[in-house]
């Protein structure tokens, strides 16, 4: 997690993690809808390709986009023309705090949930059911003999 832009270092650090995992990474963000929002995710995947260029890292915007915007009416600002990206950006701009919680939360359990074989997470839930009233009767069993 990151707020505005990250650090070089910062990055690099991330791009051997994601390098050394050997694994698909999946980085998710959510940012204003502003010249500078539009441009921290691009810098980021950017930074992170060059240092970690056989990395398989997929990125994705959860928020604020265009469509959300318009799909649930967000209160807009005028674009800060003192923010040196201002230049080319077109429209008003959008805080992501202007996304209900519940909302924004829906996003990133989607996003994560996404990655989650259904049947293995049923299995589970069933396993950890059978557990949890297993557990339950030994400790019934132990007050009771008390």
């Amino acid at each position: 997690m990151c707020r505005g832009y990250a650090s070089i270092s910062y990055l690099h650090g991330a791009a051997e993690t994601i390098a050394a995992s050997r694994k698909p990474t999946f980085l998710y963000y959510l940012g204003d809808y502003d010249p500078s929002g539009i441009d921290i995710p691009r810098n980021v995947e950017t930074r992170l390709r060059e240092f970690a260029p056989d990395a398989k890292i997929c990125f994705t915007r959860l928020a604020v986009t265009l469509e959300q915007i318009a799909a649930l009416r967000l209160p807009t600002r005028p674009t800060k023309a003192t923010d040196s990206r201002a230049q080319g950006f077109l429209g008003d701009s959008v805080e992501v705090d202007a996304i209900p919680p519940t909302i924004l939360r829906k996003l990133v359990s989607d996003a994560i949930e996404g990655h989650i074989d259904r049947h293995s997470l049923a299995l589970l839930r069933t396993a950890e059911d059978s557990e949890r009233e297993i557990l339950q009767s030994m400790i019934s069993q132990v007050s009771g003999a008390e």
